[in-house]
C-alpha cells in the first residue's frame, strides 16, 4: 500500500525507439528477437517447469503486453542460452540478423559479472553486437537490458559490478537504442523484500514475480498508444 519511491521509468525519448513505435501505432506486426543468457531463456518462470500458474519468462511477457497495448502481432524469437555472456553473444549477431528483427532485447551481464569482465570491456562488447546488427538491419531497435543482481550470499555474485553494467548501458543508449535499467528497479524492489520474494532458484534467476518485474521495466521504456 507504500507509495512507489524508487526508480521511475520512463519512456525512451523518440531518438532512441521513435522507428518502432510508429511501426506500433501503425498496427504494423513486428518480429522480436531476444539474446541472452539463462534469465532471457525464462529460467525459474513457472511455465519453464510446467508448474502452476504457467507464466512465461519477461521475453514472453514483453510480447504479449506489445499485443495488448497496441493491438498488434508480435513474432518473438528467443535465442538465449543458459550459462553465455556477451562475448559469446557477440558471435551471435549473424543469427539474430538472420532472423530479420524489428526489435531485439539484448541481455547480458549476469554471467559476465561472474566472471569478473570490466565493465569497460562489456560496454565494448555490447556496442559492437549493437553495432553489428544495425549495420545490418538500419531499421531495428536495440533495447540494453540491465541484469538483476544475484544474491550477494553466493559465491560468485558480483555486487559492485551489477550498477556498473547498467550504467555503462546507459551510456550507449541512442540513435536506434535505449537502456532498460532492470538493475536500478530490482535494487530498490530487492531492498524492501527478501531476496527470495524475487528469485526463482535463490541465486540468480528470476521468479515469476521477477520476471514480470523485467517485463514491466522494459514495457515502460518502450511506452504507451499516444506517448
Amino acid at each position: 500500500a507504500d507509495d512507489w519511491a524508487g526508480p521511475e521509468v520512463a519512456a525512451a525519448p523518440d531518438e532512441q525507439l521513435g522507428g518502432l513505435r510508429a511501426r506500433l501505432r501503425r498496427g504494423e506486426a513486428i518480429r522480436m528477437v531476444t539474446l541472452g543468457d539463462s534469465i532471457s531463456t525464462g529460467a525459474n518462470a513457472s511455465g519453464s517447469v510446467a508448474a502452476p500458474p504457467m507464466q512465461g519468462g519477461y521475453p514472453d511477457l514483453v510480447a504479449a503486453g506489445l499485443e495488448e497495448r497496441f493491438e498488434v502481432k508480435v513474432a518473438a524469437k528467443n535465442l538465449s542460452v543458459s550459462g553465455m555472456d556477451s562475448a559469446w553473444g557477440r558471435e551471435q549477431v549473424g543469427a539474430v540478423v538472420a532472423e530479420r528483427p524489428d526489435l531485439v532485447l539484448l541481455a547480458f551481464g549476469m554471467n559476465d559479472a561472474s566472471g569478473r569482465r570490466t565493465p569497460e570491456e562489456f560496454a565494448s562488447i555490447t556496442g559492437e553486437i549493437r553495432d553489428r546488427i544495425r549495420k545490418e538491419l538500419t531499421g531495428c531497435s536495440v533495447i540494453l537490458i540491465g541484469p538483476m543482481t544475484a544474491n550477494p550470499e553466493w559465491s560468485h555474485s558480483a555486487p559492485e559490478l551489477y550498477p556498473a553494467y547498467a550504467a555503462a548501458l546507459g551510456k550507449l543508449a541512442g540513435a536506434g537504442t535505449a537502456a532498460a535499467d532492470v538493475t536500478a528497479v530490482w535494487t530498490a524492489v530487492a531492498a524492501r523484500k527478501t531476496y527470495l520474494s524475487l528469485t526463482g532458484n535463490g541465486l540468480n534467476h528470476p521468479n515469476d514475480f521477477g520476471h514480470r518485474l523485467y517485463a514491466d521495466v522494459v514495457l515502460a521504456v518502450i511506452g504507451v498508444p499516444g506517448r
